[in-house]
């Protein structure tokens, strides 16, 4: 999580609902994670799209495929055939997506990604894939029970002998990427957010500099941007009161094409709202 707010995107389960082509829908969903990752947002929220197209399934699949670090991917992620073309995406070279690989190179204070490769011994004794030349021993709670597979994030705390502690995201004080949940109505979701809501709209208020700071003040807590399918508006998932309830803008107006894409909308929107947000 991004400091103490947490930053979140919402977009339909029908965000590739205009081609079935599996490369085409996988660069898709890729560029939501590249604009969560930019822009350094903790949550990407799938909604379903009960009346056009659900492809949440897929969707997940992609967004946890490129938020794992590469070194961990064929540990945690098998091969599927819907992953087939997530070659063409951009990596997202995030601080939890480190380059150096040797051991030698690490820190003590330095964060990773980690998986369990093998827990084994009445101690709970655990050893940690993190994308070095070997795993390393974690010290941990002896309460806690690891499990082979099972994602973690460590601290190094010892370079010799090499050893790594478990640390929670709240205590990483990076961005460490992004989390993925599904949803069954952006309806019941927003009904019960605590964040500040932002609905993203051509029906929406152009959003002018004094409304941008006004969006920027109102949103210095958790923040939660939605985002409309190719065929329907937010206005279409949503009940008037709960359309009344929060701030909803046009972030693209006099447009020149006649539609604009969801993944540009999105970068189009968290551009203009990070420049409200540069000093948290």
């Amino acid at each position: 999580m991004t400091g103490c707010c947490e930053r979140t995107i919402l977009v339909p389960s029908s965000l590739t609902m205009e081609t079935r082509d599996l490369r085409a829908r996988t660069l898709k969903v890729g560029l939501i994670a590249r604009a969560a990752a930019v822009f350094r947002y903790d949550r990407i929220v799938i909604y379903r799209d009960p009346e056009e197209y659900d492809d949440s399934r897929f969707m997940r699949e992609v967004l946890r495929y490129m938020d794992t670090p590469q070194y961990l991917r064929r540990l945690l992620i098998p091969r599927k055939e819907e992953l087939r073309h997530v070659g063409i995406l951009p990596p997202l070279r995030t601080p939890h997506h480190p380059l150096n690989s040797k051991s030698s190179a690490l820190k003590v204070g330095e964060f990773r990604v980690g998986a369990v490769v093998e827990s084994v011994g009445s101690d709970n004794g655990v050893w940690v894939e993190i994308g070095v030349d070997r795993p390393v021993p974690l010290v941990a709670d002896k309460i806690k029970k690891y499990r082979p597979g099972q994602r973690l994030n460590v601290r190094i705390f010892s370079l010799d002998p090499l050893a790594a502690e478990p640390v929670d995201n709240k205590n990483i004080p990076l961005y460490w990427g992004y989390e993925t949940e599904v949803v069954e109505s952006l309806e019941d979701y927003l009904r019960a957010a605590k964040a500040y809501v932002v609905l993203t709209s051509r029906k929406g208020s152009v959003l002018t500099t004094d409304l941008l700071q006004e969006v920027g003040r109102l949103g210095k807590g958790d923040l939660a941007v939605v985002f409309g399918s190719p065929a329907r508006g937010v206005d279409a998932f949503l009940s008037k009161e709960n359309m009344e309830r929060h701030c909803m803008i046009n972030t693209i107006p006099h447009q020149g094409t006649e539609t604009v894409r969801t993944e540009e909308a999105v970068f189009a929107t968290l551009a203009l709202i990070n420049l409200v947000r540069l000093e948290e």
